[in-house]
């Protein structure tokens, strides 16, 4: 049997059997490089999908704060947000007195769902494979036969709105949230008797403000509301960086952030798929809201 170094010098001495032996080494290294390659660029792809989701300029944190008054269809979240032809006055609006509404002192994602980088992002997981395969389950399809938004006959199409979700994403320490407090029955039963939706939910850019007018149902602990897109026929949205001011307060708990949007980022209704993902951290954090 031949020792190591005779090994070495027998394979010296013959070319032939030493360019069999690098040619080897090369096939062998090649496939292991590809793969090592390929799972570094999902890898990059994923962070930088999650980021644009979670923490971008279409995604933000917040603490919900407490205001004094309760939101009614006369005290919308806006000033004139609501119109007056629209409004109750009877027992149906809100009237909790201070000493039951506790502070909300979970942390929640605000995300402005219909810009074009935040569905993007949808697709790139999607493409990863299995592992994000949930947010299969989160999208509606659009047909070309489905017609455009038309408030005035109460015609809703959501793929041309502009949808904004509320997601729960740490629960405060007593386990108070959005969730328990604007539904009922475990979240089972949206809205809760003293949750005035509609005027309490406000989008305002200055081109004008609306209120939202449909809430698309998904999985997980999120509430979705879906504005309209035009405001007398002109795009509420129509500038770079445009100031999108987003409120919503329920039972006196007030959820606001500032988006800066381009008007070429938002969805005009031309999308086959609208994405309305849930999760806002990982596949274990998709587990958690589907099991809920």
């Amino acid at each position: 049997m031949l020792t190591s170094s005779a090994l070495i010098s027998s394979v010296l001495r013959n070319p032939i059997r030493a360019a069999c032996c690098a040619l080897l080494l090369c096939c062998t290294s090649v496939p292991c490089q590809e793969r090592r390659s390929d799972s570094a660029g999902m890898e990059t792809t994923e962070l930088a999908a999650l980021k644009i989701l979670n923490d971008s300029d279409w995604a933000h944190t917040v603490k919900p704060s407490l205001q004094d008054t309760p939101c009614t269809d006369q005290n919308p979240a806006f000033h004139d947000l609501y119109p007056k032809e629209k409004a109750i006055t009877d027992g149906l609006s809100p009237t909790l007195p201070p000493d039951q509404v506790k502070a909300d002192d979970s942390e929640y994602l605000i995300r402005f769902q219909s810009a074009k980088p935040v569905q993007t992002a949808v697709g790139e997981l999607l493409a990863l494979g299995e592992k994000w395969a949930a947010y299969k389950k989160e999208s509606l399809p659009v047909s070309e036969a489905d017609e455009p938004t038309d408030l005035t006959n109460s015609r809703y199409n959501i793929a041309d709105m502009i949808t904004v979700a509320v997601i729960l994403k740490r629960p405060s320490p007593d386990g108070i949230t959005l969730f328990d407090y604007g539904y009922e029955e475990n979240g089972r039963i949206f809205p809760s008797h003293s949750f005035r939706v509609w005027p309490c939910a406000g989008l305002r850019t200055t081109t004008g403000q609306v209120f939202a007018h449909v809430a698309p149902q998904v999985f997980g602990r999120v509430l979705q509301l879906s504005f309209p897109r035009l405001i007398q026929g002109k795009p509420l949205i129509s500038s770079q960086l445009e100031k999108v001011e987003v409120r919503l307060v329920a039972n006196r708990r007030v959820f606001e952030t500032t988006f800066y949007i381009n008007a070429s980022d938002v969805l005009d209704g031309s999308e086959k798929i609208l994405y309305l993902p849930s999760a806002f951290t990982d596949q274990e954090e998709i587990a958690r809201h589907l099991a809920h």
